[in-house]
């Protein structure tokens, strides 16, 4: 029945609008700026100027480790490591432990880019029981520690430790936007920090979600992991869980409708479905990784009813025009 809808699909594919230009690399602040933001804001009134310019000091150092990390220089993130380390170890006890934090996400980085999953996981949980510590001493760092479940998942998955890894990010997901604390590797979360501020609650959603779509393209092939799976998973009870009451759980309710119909509606409807939602201007851009998702779901639906890969050339032009949450061109499988 999929390929039977394929061909009046993919012409309705090509006669789509061009997507709408995504915005420059500075247009849409990312969450992790805005977090540096608040913490840099809070570190101030707390400890004070000159503590203050000796923490931050300390943390740009931090940070050049994780940029050279994520160009896989790591020879050179472990030598700016281990300086920011000495350094670390000079400071005020004031701000030790805040810095400290930042410290076990730089080291928890570096071994998740050199594949020592287990070492990187013990850092990453270390890091959050001190965020809870930081946060009974009125650090908001609630934020940051889904940050570091997030990272701790995409340790497990590197591992192939697949149902441990979803089985986090599914408690994340229903904490960041129910406030139900269950399965999330300590007891201390309080769901009235993270809704204190919706606009940092909903980007960090905005996050959770990406993650998952990106995850769901990367194992749709899976024999045990696949689509069925994730549809089971995730996607069913989340579809019945979100409300739809912001702009943004607005989109990612309709993603998770056109995600199910496939499930609940059949392969026709699910692709036509997919016309609608990924030809929808009024989508803001930075949510190019959900319509790059279902692009990924219709051509693997496709080229298991027998589509060759140059027929599903559309889907993959259509997919590079779009932009993942950190403003990359998404591509999908051959």
């Amino acid at each position: 029945m999929v390929r039977a809808a394929a061909p009046y699909f993919l012409d309705q594919l090509l006669a789509l609008p061009p997507a709408p230009p995504a915005p420059g690399p500075s247009a849409t602040p990312s969450t992790q700026a805005i977090f540096t933001v608040l913490f840099d804001r809070q570190l101030r009134e707390k400890v004070g100027p000159a503590a203050y310019q000796q923490a931050t000091g300390v943390l740009r150092q931090y940070y050049r480790a994780v940029e050279l990390c994520r160009q896989c220089q790591l020879p050179a993130a472990q030598a700016q490591l281990h300086q920011a380390d000495a350094q670390l170890a000079q400071l005020p006890a004031a701000v030790r432990d805040f810095v400290t934090l930042f410290h076990l996400s730089a080291w928890g980085n570096y071994y998740y880019q050199a594949h020592d999953a287990p070492r990187g996981i013990a850092l990453l949980r270390q890091g959050l029981g001190l965020s809870a510590a930081l946060e009974r001493q009125g650090y908001a760092l609630i934020y940051r520690r889904i940050e570091q479940l997030l990272n701790i998942g995409a340790l497990y998955a590197r591992q192939q430790r697949h149902a441990r890894a979803h089985a986090l990010l599914r408690s994340t997901l229903t904490f960041v936007h129910a406030g139900r604390a269950e399965g999330l590797l300590l007891d201390d979360w309080n769901a009235a920090d993270l809704q204190r501020v919706r606009a940092y609650q909903e980007h960090t959603l905005d996050e959770t979600f990406a993650r998952l779509a990106t995850q769901n393209m990367a194992l749709l092939a899976h024999p045990a992991y696949g689509d069925d799976y994730h549809y089971a998973f995730f996607f069913r009870d989340l579809l019945h869980q979100l409300h739809p009451d912001t702009y943004n759980r607005t989109i990612l309710h309709n993603w998770l409708y056109v995600k199910a119909s496939y499930y609940q509606q059949g392969p026709a409807a699910f692709l036509e479905n997919t016309l609608t939602f990924v030809g929808d201007a009024e989508i803001a851009p930075e949510y190019g990784i959900f319509k790059a998702n279902l692009l990924a779901q219709a051509s693997h639906h496709l080229r298991q009813a027998g589509e060759s890969p140059a027929r599903l050339a559309p889907l993959r032009a259509r997919a590079a025009t779009l932009l993942d949450r950190k403003g990359r061109p998404v591509q999908l499988a051959a």
